[in-house]
């Protein structure tokens, strides 16, 4: 009994000496094996780096007139222009700053003394009438039953209603210097007015120039619009 005791234990004893070295043989193979892993992706890497370096100089080298266009050519400078100046005139510069009177005149032309205060796009004006601001010109849509007309005192009316909407309060001093009726008058409604618009001066530089637009009727045309802005007086 003792011996068979005996054995039993020195068969354990080798069994685990067997499964050690294993796991150690394991362990060894397993570490070359993730060594050679990094190597081939680190070689793999560098291999692809050259291949697309030398693709890249390749294109480069292929294609010499591409970069050529893309540099732009110098500007050769213009020569000033020789012409005869009459005598005792002198020659202004071109780049020469403008007169204390040309700037006075572009400055007064160049602001409006009023402008929509509408936001830009479509807005909601009262009696369901709309109204559409671009950069310079509004247009009011009033294709109502009871706001579209013919009749140019109510037109006239519904002008007068509508611009200080569009303008706010500074267009009523403009409109209470024009006596009721006096845009009406300025031109037939259905047909004159469309063309050549009626005017509101708001200022010596400035002027409102609205035209009305028609749509055809039952019983003829309707104004059903009108367009507006302000514009420098000569125009």
């Amino acid at each position: 009994m003792r011996c068979r005791h005996a054995e039993r234990q020195e068969a354990r004893l080798r069994l685990k000496r067997l499964l050690l070295r294993g796991s150690a043989v394991g362990v060894v193979v397993a570490t070359f094996i993730a060594a050679g892993l990094v190597g081939a992706t680190a070689i793999r890497a560098k291999v692809d780096d050259a291949a697309a370096n030398r693709a890249a100089k390749a294109a480069d080298s292929a294609n010499p007139s591409q970069q050529s266009a893309a540099t732009p050519a110098p500007t050769a400078p213009t020569p000033p222009s020789v012409g005869k100046q009459a005598a005792g005139s002198v020659a202004r510069p071109a780049n020469a700053a403008p007169t204390p009177t040309a700037r006075n005149a572009v400055a007064t032309r160049g602001t409006a003394p009023i402008a929509p205060v509408l936001p830009m796009g479509s807005s909601e004006l009262p009696d369901g009438v709309t109204a559409l601001r671009g950069d310079s010109e509004v247009v009011v849509s009033f294709d109502l039953t009871m706001v579209r007309t013919r009749r140019p005192d109510k037109f006239e009316q519904f002008v007068r209603s509508t611009l200080p909407a569009i303008y706010g309060s500074g267009i009523r001093d403009a409109l209470a210097k024009i006596p009721y009726g006096g845009l009406a008058s300025q031109g037939e409604l259905l047909n004159e007015l469309p063309r050549r618009g009626m005017r509101i001066p708001v200022s010596g530089e400035w002027t409102i120039r609205l035209f009305p637009e028609t749509r055809p009727g039952q019983d003829g045309p309707l104004v059903v619009r009108y367009r507006v802005a302000v514009v420098p007086s000569g125009d």
